[in-house]
């Protein structure tokens, strides 16, 4: 919805005068925030999608939640889901507005020809447009939930015949959001849930009415306001054994069974990412849950891939794309030998999109034909999941919607319902598993694109790693970051060569080298309670030259 402006008028429902559209929608951004709901649910579904609806929302009673309802519909003809539902449950049942604050108890049912979605508590409905914008509705609601929301979005996937909602899910879960799919096996087209669940991405699987007790239990718990165990961690209440000792078992446990050290994640989205599994598994403590862990693999094994949910997307930031293709690529390519390859890092890749989209945009660059060049594009992640994907190249069409149809013909391949990756562009890259906090690096390296890592690392952390990049680039090498990335824990090591798309030229060598430890050597740092690592970087800041010499003697890689 545009932000209106004080000039325009129009009726208000129910009065013979006028308001101001400005004043409308000040209204409406003060109504959804003095009734805020307690989560906001979107529901996706398409064909077989009715029966499921009906028996969700039958189920339900008064939850303090909103439910905002998307199924595939025919454009051109009326629809009456709206009449069928307001029939099957106590909720309020609407027609969705534009402008709308969303409210509690209330459920929303999308218009035909329309997309739905929610910006700051207020409803936006807009036409759907023809080819060659492939709107995917469901995927689109649940981003903007994610968005909008974050923590307190939820997003259902029921039966419908495509794999719409399967990205959205993603992006709600990445948020710190709950996610739900229909158990396949009770839905009459089972390829949406089943598109869903493939993700990864799905908390639970179950039948239409079992997901409504499950919703109706979150809200009781939310309810009685439980608090968090960032509140807990501060004293509001006791829960037994020291948090930070029990999330160094946690941590200790994760890295023997699956080789990754969360030690200096955010330690923010950690609590948020256990508390999640708590409220799924139905513990109330912190020390249950860490016996949880200690009994049932299959739980430690789901904590782990919370903790590795990260949202990435084709051409991710579309016009930086451009500007590494215009600005970046021309000044590392200026008076190369044909002999010397270009030599690009993405650590961090998931599931390989911005690996190939720097690939494309590579390719983009040196024009039609043979590139002058040889082209090394490294991609690496910590989740084998993830780079199995990423090296399969297979993508389904929801996946590329800032794919322009140009290079969706140029650089794909469609096969079976589905995209592939270009030959050409697949034998660019090369996908590893890698730590990049604790193992060795590339090196020789011209670019590191690093767009969505850094956030999730703590400032130890991201010390490590900035001086990992700076090891790993030749003289004059490039970063090319993510909006909310920096190089802010290591100014010594980087210059900035552009502010708007975070572009920064690596220093000469300061001393600084990298420091990553071996896989078979506990983490440097031990876990602290907050605080404490800005004095640690300052300790290690203080450190002589020496010392850096005799850490690299032990620990660096050969």
């Amino acid at each position: 919805m545009q932000s209106p402006g004080n000039n325009l008028r129009v009726k208000s429902a129910g009065d013979r005068g006028t308001v101001s559209v400005a004043a409308a929608y000040t209204q409406a951004v003060s109504e959804a925030g003095r009734h805020p709901p307690l989560f906001v649910v979107g529901i996706g579904a398409s064909a077989g999608g009715l029966e499921a609806l009906v028996e969700l929302l039958g189920a339900l009673r008064a939850t303090g939640m909103a439910f905002i309802v998307v199924q595939h519909l025919d454009p051109t003809h009326e629809s009456l889901l709206s009449e069928i539902l307001a029939k099957k449950t106590t909720m309020a049942v609407s027609l969705a507005t534009a402008g709308e604050a969303v409210k509690p108890d209330h459920v929303y049912v999308i218009p035909p020809d329309a997309l739905l979605t929610v910006h700051e508590g207020l409803i936006e409905v807009k036409r759907r447009t023809s080819a060659p914008e492939r709107p995917f509705p469901v995927d689109l609601l649940f981003s903007s939930l994610a968005v909008a929301y974050g923590e307190g979005a939820i997003g259902v996937v029921l039966s419908g015949g495509d794999a719409d909602g399967s990205l959205g899910l993603r992006e709600i879960k990445h948020a710190g959001g709950f996610t739900f799919a229909q158990q396949p096996e009770s839905a009459r087209f089972p390829m949406m849930p089943r598109h869903a669940i493939e993700t990864g991405c799905v908390d639970l699987v179950l039948r239409p009415k079992e997901i409504a007790g499950e919703l109706a239990r979150l809200s009781r718990r939310f309810r009685m306001a439980e608090p968090s165990l960032e509140s807990k961690s501060e004293g509001t209440r006791d829960i037994g054994t020291d948090e930070h000792a029990v999330l160094a078992h946690i941590f200790q446990r994760l890295r023997s069974a699956h080789g990754v050290d969360f030690t200096h994640y955010k330690r923010t989205t950690i609590r948020r990412r256990i508390e999640r599994r708590m409220m799924l598994r139905r513990i109330e403590s912190l020390d249950e849950y860490r016996e949880s862990l200690d009994r049932d693999p299959s739980e430690l094994a789901a904590l782990y891939q919370d903790f590795l949910i990260r949202v990435t997307e084709f051409f991710r930031d579309r016009t930086a794309f451009d500007a590494l293709r215009q600005a970046v690529l021309p000044t590392l390519c200026e008076g190369r030998s044909p002999k010397e390859p270009i030599r690009i890092w993405v650590p961090g890749c998931a599931t390989g999109e911005e690996v190939y989209s720097v690939a494309i945009a590579v390719l983009e660059y040196f024009g039609d034909g043979l590139p002058p060049l040889k082209i090394q594009i490294f991609g690496t992640d910590v989740s084998e999941v993830a780079l199995e994907t990423a090296r399969a190249g297979v993508y389904r069409i929801n996946a590329l919607q800032e794919v322009s149809a140009e290079r969706l013909k140029r650089f794909f391949n469609q096969q079976n319902g589905e995209y592939r990756i270009a030959k050409d562009i697949r034998d660019l890259c090369l996908f590893a598993r890698q730590d990049v906090t604790r193992d060795p690096p590339f090196s020789r390296l011209d670019l590191i694109s690093c767009r969505n890592l850094l956030i999730y690392l703590d400032e130890v952390a991201q010390r490590r790693v900035l001086r990992t990049f700076h090891y790993a680039l030749r003289p004059h090498g490039m970063l090319f970051f993510g909006p909310a990335e920096s190089v802010a824990q290591s100014p010594e090591l980087f210059e900035q060569i552009d502010s708007r798309w975070r572009v920064f030229r690596r220093l000469p060598n300061t001393g600084g080298g990298a420091i990553a430890a071996r896989g078979d050597v506990p983490a440097l740092l031990a876990l602290e309670p907050e605080g404490t690592a800005a004095s640690l970087r300052g300790e290690a800041d203080s450190l002589p030259r020496e010392a850096d010499r005799l850490l690299l003697a032990r620990f660096a890689p050969a």
